[in-house]
């Protein structure tokens, strides 16, 4: 999770002021399911040639729980 604490910094004040929908609204797996959807198309062509967009959206939803923790952790700083 080393790699994602800058990026939450950096754009932490953009976050922050939707931060408490979004954690309620990720712990449902139908929705982190439907977010996945969206974002495969924008993957880089590499990427949606090397990894089906069943097995990103299976992996995305296995997941969740560091981002989850991560985003956890900077709202209650």
């Amino acid at each position: 999770m080393g790699a994602l604490e800058p990026v939450i910094k950096e754009h932490w004040p953009t976050i922050e002021p939707y931060a408490d929908k979004a954690l309620a609204a990720a712990e449902n797996d139908e929705t982190i399911e439907a977010l996945a959807h969206k974002i495969y198309p924008w993957l880089p062509m590499m990427v949606r040639l090397a990894i089906k967009e069943e097995k990103f959206v299976s992996f995305t939803l296995e997941h969740k729980g560091p981002l989850l923790a991560k985003l956890t952790e900077f709202k209650n700083k």
